[in-house]
């Protein structure tokens, strides 16, 4: 049965994480762990590369959706609360270490969702970042389209752009990667809205300057979905720049990496209880 999002609570168990992560394999010398979430039609080959722009300590590990690519037999999942679920299932026995959610569009939700679990069972994220979505208190703002009849939907899909001509007007691929896309809309176009705060991580929202889709401000709103320090971090380009140019959406992950690590040794301090030594520093004025 799935957890509620609005209260959720410790209930994850650890289980095998095998399908779960593509083109990577957990190490475990790693000293952080980065988790990726694709957008709505994605899966893990759009961050293939992606463990080259970081330290070689870092575990860069793409989330594998089901649906798609190497998990194409499996039946796309359709509801947010149900595919948190089991995400983070997967992820439980890999956060013992601090770890970081990156979600672009669609995966910013399910990295929300994911971290609002984590965070219940005591192991909360070191950093969420969210990137190329409205925050989760805000209501969905397009036209649904995943439950469309036919010709409609691929209207649809085509009126939002990103998705190849030959995959919108190949019957068989239409075939293929219908059910897939049609989950992943009604996942992004149902998803329950969650009030803020909704966590206490440190946040990163990410938004593209040029995002016909999503605007900025919805973007900058993400800031009370925590109680946690927040940053604002502005791209260039439109809502598929994540495939268009990797290199800048890897640099702004980079950074706002550097930056959440920035903030947990400013507060060290006062997490783990003032010393004597805390006192005289904080009298130095």
């Amino acid at each position: 049965m799935p957890v509620s999002t609005s209260s959720p609570t410790p209930w994850l168990r650890p289980v095998m994480t095998e399908g779960w992560f593509a083109h990577a394999t957990p190490r475990a010398d790693a000293r952080m762990r980065v988790f990726l979430f694709p957008y709505a039609g994605g899966g893990g080959s759009l961050f293939r590369q992606w463990g080259r722009a970081f330290d070689a300590d870092i575990d860069v590990l793409p989330v594998q959706l089901p649906g798609r690519e190497g998990r194409l037999r499996e039946p796309a999942i359709a509801l947010l609360d149900r595919l948190a679920d089991e995400v983070s299932e997967a992820l439980l026995p890999l956060c013992d270490r601090p770890f970081v959610l990156f979600g672009w569009s669609m995966g910013a939700r399910i990295a929300h969702a994911v971290a609002r679990r984590c965070e219940a069972t005591g192991r909360p994220p070191h950093l969420l970042i969210a990137a190329a979505n409205s925050a989760p208190h805000l209501p969905y703002g397009r036209p649904r389209i995943h439950d469309l009849p036919g010709e409609e939907f691929w209207r649809g899909l085509a009126d939002l752009g990103g998705t190849p001509g030959e995959a919108l007007n190949d019957p068989g691929l239409r075939d293929l990667a219908g059910p897939m896309l049609r989950a992943d809309f009604a996942l992004v176009e149902t998803a329950p809205i969650s009030e803020p705060p909704s966590l206490a991580c440190s946040v990163v929202a990410v938004a593209a300057t040029a995002d016909a889709l999503v605007e900025v401000e919805n973007v900058a709103a993400w800031q009370t979905a925590t109680t946690g320090p927040f940053l604002l971090i502005r791209l260039a380009g439109g809502h598929f720049c994540l495939r268009e140019d990797p290199s800048a959406a890897q640099a702004a992950v980079r950074q706002a990496i550097d930056w959440a690590s920035r903030q947990t040794t400013d507060v060290a301090p006062r997490m783990r209880g003032m010393t004597l030594r805390d006192i005289a520093d904080l009298m130095e004025f």
